[in-house]
């Protein structure tokens, strides 16, 4: 609104009301009634008006029912007074519904004649500031309210006037009013324990003089005399130079809290108590020990004191155990009272006495041990509670509890060691029996195995060979299953020990086969035993263990399968780096794992699902006419079960009933140090070369069509020999003709036979090499030739077999089978054999002399004595150890106490038993080394050259050494290689590589990592690490026939011996050098034919 129009409305207010429009506050003029005459543009705007509207309004409009009372009373006394008002607070009603509250001081208005002629309101909005006081209260109210809660008193005290103050709560702590008495620091100081005045004080003053903030945990005394907790928390409060000016802080009642915490300590110490008496319980062999433990244990949880103890008799006599000076209260001397036990004995409940010096104080207790209502002992404890409450008296029942277990425990030990004494001497006839029966039974099959070796040292065509090997397989098989009752009593007692040592999958694989194929084909099953490509060539473990899960499992699925087949196929399940490296794991890479699957499958009878659970159990068939149909021990998934686990691994079994089973087992391995996978087999003469397989079987087609993909040929395989003509002609056709054919003989309608003929009697197929693939034994050589097939092999196909088969039919000749040949040339030694079995001493001899060694044979160990026993006859005796007359450890005993001074002649024990603790016995009787029955021909090459070839003599001993290739002898004439060494790598070779190559490549990836590990020792001044590091590149060296780089990591091993690295720098130079010259020498020589 424009100045016109106020003045129209409202008149001139004339210049001294013009000027209260510029005011920030509202002006508000009305006479006694309370009628306006005037109000400002501020005013009006606060009681949200229009100001021309204001003049003539009632004042009490603006005001509810309580502000009206209000209005009228402060307006009549001010009338009456004939004076105004200062600074009081007015609530205003707006027309919206709004309020406003404001600040209001009143002056009287006189006319020129001294007349009142109304009153004039100076009103400063004071809504936001009212709105806070009013926050601020309810916070104070809140705050008291949550003091009172928390029983949280505070204070302040101005340092400079020593003014104080407390909170309500402060004085409710205390007991008193605020009217009481006013606050003061003495007055503080007096509610405080007097234990506890000096502690306050002193955390007060280290506040004033040092920090900020203070904190302690005291007593106050209640005005009623009552001890509280408090919990005092103080600042200071510091002006602009560091000098204090105000403190205050708050003081919490904690007395719950403490008395909690008391009783979770008493609780604490009580569950201590209660677990040092379980283990001691559980750890005591005697009441006495228990009761010694309790003695020495409980002051130190509780202020209780074991007295003493009574163990009872049957005959109710009793006899007091001596707990050797158990601790007790300062200057008390514990005595056991009599009286009291025979009380709690005859009660047989807890009794509480006391001792005269201590009836104020403390109480005795005493506590009888009870063990099937008989009461086996009392013991007596000092407490320090007159009488001890419910709580103490059911823990010293649950103490006697535990004495209870111990002394149960004691009672019985009589009757345990009588039945354990049983026990062993039963044991001790059980291991006996088992060693009579191992000798019995391994002294024949000696024999067998024996004279098979024997037999395929001899010249043998392949149909000859191959029957020999199956026996030789057989014959294995059957001492793997004498051995089966020996292996389960050695998992049982955990005395099992797993080998590690690399050897070929494959021909572990081809080994089952062998044995498997018998029983298979006489029953018409279709039998595929196979690795997948994958699966690397070799790994590292106990194949022995490995092969004897296959052949349980392969030996179970035969047995139980009438018609149909039976699938053995093993795959890599994961392979992964283990963190560790040690020369004992070899491979590619620190501690290669590898993780093989085995599924063992059968079209067999299956299994019910309720037998499936106990079918891992030893002496446990799935059908308990199993045995009679089949035979068995029911211990071969048992122990598979055992060895599986041994191996790392799991076995389980999933069937159908009538539709046949799978049991799969999984198993962990090293990485073997020779090829890493199939794919890298030297097999390069079939690579790319195209191969047909013809066979109706499904598992067939996919196993070979792996093994031929993996070998890099070009694989496809067809079901019938329709297909297999179409295909060969449509190659052929093509330009790109099939290589051979892979023919199954038994296929229906065409068999392999037939296909032959046909393939050789058609142009239009091309000319490949032909294979056959039979099951059947009766299949005459003439009938393969006759059909044009050039090679044939039995089923199952050996993976080596089969790989030798194709590269001799597609011109690579060199892996052919050929006829085991002798070890090497003669030793040239005399060897005696003591042994009583006939066909033992023919084994016996016969190994000998097919390793060159001339062989006196004698039948007991009388006759040994007497010859062993004459000077200068015989570098070495194989002395049986149970023979009739004089036994082999007698008879070595008497030669040891008789042979001539200086000559001793080396004693090799033979034996059958498998016992633990045998080859022990055998070199206590002055043996010098053991071999079991049947003995292995290698290691008894081992031990006959390790005792009776003279050391100078035993390079001489060792297999022709072939000419080194040109590519090696520059390296030998620089000393860098070892020519008989590396000649007699050369000499061993196996599937086509030599060993030369196999371990020339395993030192070539290592020997880098080998050198790092040693830089890596002498950098950190490590000792024991540069013994290590360099003793490993030596053990490398020394295999594989590097005299000079062994020669420089022995140095570097001596100062590892000796503890130090000093003088290390220029010894690595030198063996780093070294290395380089024989890296090069080796990479000429691995490559001179490639």
């Amino acid at each position: 609104m424009s100045s016109d129009g106020y003045d129209d409305a409202v008149g001139d207010p004339g210049p001294d009301l013009r000027s209260f429009e510029l005011l920030p506050d509202g002006i508000w003029i009305f006479d006694d009634q309370g009628i306006t005459s005037y109000a400002n543009r501020r005013m009006a705007e606060m009681l949200g008006r229009d100001q021309a509207e204001m003049p003539g309004t009632r004042v009490v409009d603006f005001f509810d029912e309580e502000g009206v009372h209000n209005f009228w009373e402060w307006l009549g006394e001010m009338i009456r007074t004939g004076h105004g008002r200062e600074n009081f607070e007015a609530f205003f009603y707006r027309p919206d519904g709004s309020t406003v509250w404001g600040l209001v001081s009143s002056a009287p208005l006189h006319d020129a004649d001294g007349r009142r002629t109304g009153w004039l309101h100076r009103i400063a909005p004071y809504t936001e500031r009212k709105e806070l006081l009013q926050r601020l209260q309810a916070s104070e109210h809140q705050l008291a309210n949550a003091q009172r809660i928390a029983r949280l008193g505070s204070w302040e005290r101005d340092l400079r006037t020593d003014e104080m103050s407390w909170s309500d709560e402060m004085y409710r702590l205390v007991g008193l009013s605020p009217q009481e008495e006013p606050a003061s620091i003495e007055l503080m100081i007096s509610f405080a324990h007097p234990e506890d005045r000096d502690q306050m004080i002193a955390a007060a003053r280290h506040d004033l003089t040092r920090g900020d903030q203070y904190s302690f945990d005291g007593r106050i005394v209640h005005r009623d005399g009552s001890v509280r907790w408090g919990r005092v928390l103080g600042y200071v409060e510091r002006d602009a130079s560091g000098a204090p000016i105000r403190t205050g802080g708050t003081v919490q009642d904690v007395t719950d809290l403490k008395n909690a915490d008391r009783a979770a300590d008493e609780a604490t110490r009580r569950l201590r108590l209660l677990q040092q008496m379980a283990s001691a319980a559980n750890v005591a062999t005697s009441l006495r020990e228990a009761m010694l433990m309790v003695a020495h244990g409980l002051p130190g949880l509780t202020s209780w004191y074991a007295v003493g103890a009574w163990v009872c008799g049957d005959d109710l006599s009793r006899t007091e155990i001596d707990l050797e000076s158990p601790p007790a209260p300062p200057g008390i001397t514990l005595h056991f009272d009599h009286d009291l036990a025979e009380q709690a004995r005859a009660t047989r409940a807890v009794v509480v006495g006391s001792l005269p010096a201590l009836a104020a104080t403390h109480s005795l207790v005493a506590v009888p041990v009870i063990v099937q209502d008989q009461v086996l002992a009392v013991a007596e404890l000092l407490a320090d509670e007159v009488p001890p409450d419910e709580e103490s008296r059911q823990l010293v029942e649950q103490v006697a509890t535990q004495l209870a277990v111990v002394a149960e425990r004691e009672r019985s030990a009589a009757q345990l060691a009588e039945a354990r004494d049983d026990a062993m001497e039963a044991s001790r006839l059980k291991s006996e029996f088992l060693a009579t029966m191992s000798h019995e039974i391994r002294t024949p099959m000696n024999g067998v195995i024996g004279l098979t070796d024997l037999l395929l040292l001899s010249e043998l065509d392949d149909h000859q060979r191959r029957l020999a090997e199956n026996l030789q397989g057989a014959g294995l098989t059957l001492l793997g299953i004498i051995n089966d009752i020996l292996d389960l009593s050695k998992i049982e007692s955990g005395k099992l020990e797993l080998e590690s040592a690399d050897f070929d999958v494959r021909a572990v694989f081809d080994q089952v086969a062998s044995v498997l194929s018998g029983p298979a084909h006489a029953k018409g099953l279709e039998l595929v035993v196979a690795c997948h490509p994958e699966v690397p060539v070799q790994l590292r473990g106990d194949a022995v263990r490995f092969g004897q899960i296959l052949t349980n499992l392969g030996s179970n699925a035969v047995k139980f399968t009438d018609q149909g087949e039976v699938v053995v196929q093993a795959r890599v399940l994961a392979e992964h780096e283990h963190e560790h490296e040690s020369e004992s794991e070899p491979g590619p890479g620190p501690g290669h794992e590898v993780v093989l699957q085995v599924d063992v499958a059968d079209t067999g009878v299956g299994i019910e699902p309720h037998s499936r659970e106990r079918l891992f159990d030893a002496f446990t068939q799935a059908d308990p006419s199993t045995t009679r149909r089949h035979g068995g021990t029911g211990l071969g998934l048992a122990i598979s079960r055992q060895l599986a686990i041994a191996l790392g691994g799991e076995i389980w079994v999933e069937s159908e009933p009538g539709r046949g089973s799978t049991f799969s087992f999984t198993a962990r391995f090293g990485r073997g140090s020779g090829a890493t996978g199939a794919s890298r087999e030297h097999a390069r003469h079939l690579a790319g070369r195209r191969a047909l397989v013809i066979d109706d079987n499904e598992t067939n087609r996919f196993i070979l069509e792996e093994q031929l993909g993996a070998w890099r040929m070009r694989p496809v395989a067809v079901a019938c020999a329709t297909e297999a003509i179409a295909t060969l002609r449509e190659a052929a056709r093509s330009g790109d003709p099939y290589d051979v054919a892979l023919l199954d003989l038994m296929m229906p309608g065409t068999d392999g036979l037939m296909l032959a003929r046909q393939i050789r009697a058609d142009p239009s197929v091309g000319a490949p090499a032909m294979l056959l693939l039979t099951s059947d034994q009766t299949v005459t050589r003439e009938e393969v030739e006759g059909a044009g097939v050039h090679a044939s092999l039995s089923k199952p196909v050996r993976h080596g077999e089969l790989r030798g088969a194709l590269q001799a039919l597609l011109g690579d000749a060199t892996t052919r089978p050929a006829p085991a040949s002798p070890a090497g040339p003669g030793l040239g030694i005399r060897v005696l054999v003591v042994e009583d079995n006939q066909v033992n001493q023919l084994v016996a001899a016969g190994l000998l002399e097919n390793l060159g060694c001339t062989v006196d044979v004698v039948s007991d160990g009388v006759e040994a004595v007497r010859l062993l026993t004459r000077p200068h006859e015989y570098a070495a005796a194989l002395m049986d150890c149970r023979m009739p007359r004089l036994d082999g450890f007698d008879a070595t005993r008497q030669v040891r106490r008789h042979e001539p001074v200086g000559r001793r002649v080396p004693i090799i024990a033979l034996t059958a038993s498998a016992m633990e603790g045998e080859r022990e016995r055998c070199l206590d009787a002055g043996m010098d080394d053991y071999l079991t029955k049947p003995v292995d021909t290698a290691e008894l090459e081992r031990v006959i050259r390790e005792w009776a070839v003279p050391e100078r003599d035993r390079r001489t001993a060792s297999p022709a050494s072939p000419e080194p290739a040109d590519g090696l002898l520059s390296g030998i004439a620089d000393g860098i290689l070892d020519a008989e060494r590396i000649a007699m790598l050369e000499g061993l070779r196996k599937d086509g590589i030599s060993f030369f190559e196999r371990t020339a490549a395993s030192f070539l990836g290592r020997v880098g990592s080998q050198l790092l590990a040693i830089r890596a020792a002498v950098d950190r001044g490590d000792a024991m690490g540069l013994l290590t590091s360099s003793h490993q590149l030596k053990g490398s060296a020394l295999n594989l026939g590097l005299p000079r780089v062994a020669e420089a990591a022995a140095r570097l091993e001596a100062l590892g011996i000796a503890g130090s690295t000093t003088g290390a720098e220029p010894l690595f130079t030198t063996a780093t050098a070294e290395v380089e010259l024989a890296v090069a020498a080796l990479q000429q020589a691995t490559t001179r034919d490639r």
